[in-house]
């Protein structure tokens, strides 16, 4: 995966859920993928489940950020 990827995938976290919370979903994602090894290291497979993993959970808290707002 390419560095400019993965912070675009990062400031769009950041950008929803502010810093520390957007930063903290998507690294503890993102940890269960890279194994301790860089972003840049990952194969086509890992990179693509990652994202998948990260787009699921964006979604998931995205609803829940919405459903406070409601209230």
């Amino acid at each position: 995966m390419e560095i400019k990827e993965w912070n675009n995938i990062h400031d769009k976290f950041v950008e929803k859920f502010g810093w520390e919370m957007g930063t903290s979903i998507f690294l503890s994602i993102s940890k269960d993928y890279t194994k301790g090894r860089s972003a840049y290291e990952l194969n086509q497979y890992e990179q693509r489940k990652m994202i998948i993993a990260l787009r699921a959970e964006y979604n998931k808290e995205a609803k829940c950020l919405e459903k406070e707002k409601a209230k």
